[in-house]
Parts: C-alpha cells; sequence; structure tokens
C-alpha cells in the first residue's frame, strides 16, 4: 500500500525557515542588530525582520545550543553543539599554524589565516578563541561564562605553553587585565596579554559553598547604589554611610569574585573561614602581579 502522504508537499514552518536564515547569516560574520535587519531583509520581497523578531531567533538558537554571544553590540556565534569534533592533536595543530603564520607570513595573509580559523571555530562543537588586542572583551565573555557555568579553562600561553585552570574572577591593575585562576594547586594570575588563545573545556569544576550564609558590609557610594539580590537581604541600614548583608547559599567562588571587585568598600563579616579566604586572595594576588 502507497504511503498517502508520499506525493504530498511538504508544508514548511515559517517561523522555523526564518531562524535557519538568521543563523546562516550570523555564521557568515559578526553583526550589530541593526546590520543584522539590513542584511536579512535584503533578499525579502517586503521588511520583514525587526529587532524583536530577530531577537526571538536568536534566543530559539541559543535553546538549541548554539552560543551566540554579544560583545560591543556584535552578535558572533561561538560554537555549535553538532559541528566538527576537533581532536586535540588537530586543535594543537591549528594553534601552531596561527602562531607560524602570525610570524612567518604578511600581514594581509596572517589576517587571511585568522579569518580562516575563525570560520572553522564558529562550525566546531569546541568553544576555541584566540586571544587578540581587538578581541578582548569577548575573551572576558568567555572567561566569565566558564565561571558563571563552573567549567575549567585551557589557556595557550605566548610561550607555547598549555595550562588547564578554573576561572575565578578577572583582575584589573594599572591599566592591564588579569585572569584570575586556579591552577597547578595554587591561585595564579595571568596577564591576558600572555594568552595567546583560549578553549572552554567538557570537564567541570565544583566550587564548594557557603556554610550556609555570608554576612558582609559595604560602605560609601557602593552602599547607597548597591542592588539587593534575590538570595540577599539587608539586616543592618546605617545610610548613607554603610549597610550590611546576608548572602544565602551563593555559589563561594562567584561570590568571592563579586564581592573582590568592590575593593576596601567591601568588608567580609562571617564566616571567619570566608573572611580568611579573602584575605588570602588578597595577598596572593598582590603577590602575584609579576607573573
Amino acid at each position: 500500500m502507497k504511503s498517502k502522504t508520499k506525493n504530498m508537499p511538504i508544508k514548511r514552518n515559517l517561523s522555523s525557515t526564518q531562524v535557519l536564515k538568521t543563523l546562516q547569516v550570523l555564521m557568515e560574520d559578526d553583526y550589530t542588530m541593526s546590520e543584522l535587519i539590513e542584511r536579512l531583509n535584503e533578499k525579502e520581497p517586503e521588511s520583514i525582520f525587526n529587532h524583536g523578531v530577530i531577537s526571538k531567533y536568536i534566543n530559539t538558537c541559543r535553546y538549541c545550543g548554539i552560543n551566540i554571544p554579544k560583545i560591543n553590540n556584535k552578535y558572533f556565534v561561538s560554537s555549535i553543539p553538532f559541528g566538527m569534533d576537533i581532536s586535540e592533536q588537530e586543535y594543537e595543530l591549528i594553534s601552531y599554524l596561527q602562531n607560524r603564520a602570525k610570524s612567518a607570513l604578511s600581514e594581509n595573509a596572517n589576517n587571511k589565516i585568522t579569518k580562516f580559523f575563525t570560520k572553522v571555530s564558529k562550525y566546531s562543537n569546541r568553544e576555541m578563541e584566540r586571544v587578540y588586542e581587538e578581541n578582548s572583551d569577548k575573551i572576558c565573555s568567555i572567561f566569565e561564562k566558564a565561571v558563571r557555568d563552573e567549567t575549567k579553562l585551557l589557556f595557550m600561553l605566548k610561550n607555547k605553553t598549555s595550562l588547564k585552570c578554573i576561572p575565578i574572577n578577572i583582575l584589573e591593575d594599572n591599566g592591564k587585565r588579569y585572569f584570575h585562576v586556579y591552577a597547578e594547586d595554587k591561585e595564579r594570575n595571568i596577564l591576558i596579554e600572555r594568552v595567546s588563545g583560549i578553549e572552554i573545556l567538557k570537564e567541570r569544576f565544583h566550587a564548594s559553598k557557603a556554610d550556609g550564609t555570608v554576612v558582609y558590609k559595604l560602605t560609601g557610594a557602593l552602599a547607597k547604589n548597591y542592588n539587593i539580590r534575590e538570595n540577599e537581604k539587608i539586616i543592618t541600614d546605617n545610610l548613607p554611610e554603610s549597610i550590611t548583608i546576608v548572602n544565602y547559599n551563593e555559589n563561594s567562588l562567584v561570590l568571592l569574585s563579586r564581592l573582590l571587585r568592590y575593593g576596601n568598600l567591601c568588608e567580609i563579616k562571617t564566616p571567619s573561614t570566608m573572611r580568611l579566604r579573602m584575605k588570602n586572595i588578597i595577598d596572593e594576588t598582590l603577590a602575584n602581579y609579576g607573573e
């Protein structure tokens, strides 16, 4: 018996088609929202793509596991879960070729090589990104995502060594930025300029949790402007001088990373273990700036 649907036309879902069109354009290059609107409407009989529609389609791609960050107002595809499976050996070869191109080829030829491997990266199921001055913000976004997702990182350093690490936070000092990480059984600060490549690994780490609650005090302008999180509440209000906050069960690495950014406007009151850990991080940070 012949199938009744064999010769029947397949009905296309318009929204699904538009999602694929959006992904196709994003695979070509990095675009701002206005550029995406213009690019996507070029071949349409009438303008059907707008800010709201494209945002919805980008989120649909993200729900499918496609990593589409937004840096400097530009959207770009970082990796796709169903792309090429690049082995460790192949990845090392790519890194070697890029380093050789940078040192041996002309600027024009090197730019072409860089664009080619950027395209390869987009079609890979591994999130890998080369570090250049112009894309440092994108690299920092990848680092912060690894902190949130509790995923280990692999740094490729300019001295041709690699370093597997647990990301903690990003620090700044005298206009320079550092990756604050835990590697080789100690906390280290890696100058971003020392890093030639970064990759999010599949290996996860499990950060310890705070012992129930953490109490900390904020002073000065930070106290007046601080936005309370969902897992926090103010227990002492001495505005405009200070406020004391209790934080419930936030990941300790994430919490410490945030509190460290507040500098001398923040003081951990309890527990003593968190207070000591913050002190040790500050001391080790100062000691490691020369690395």
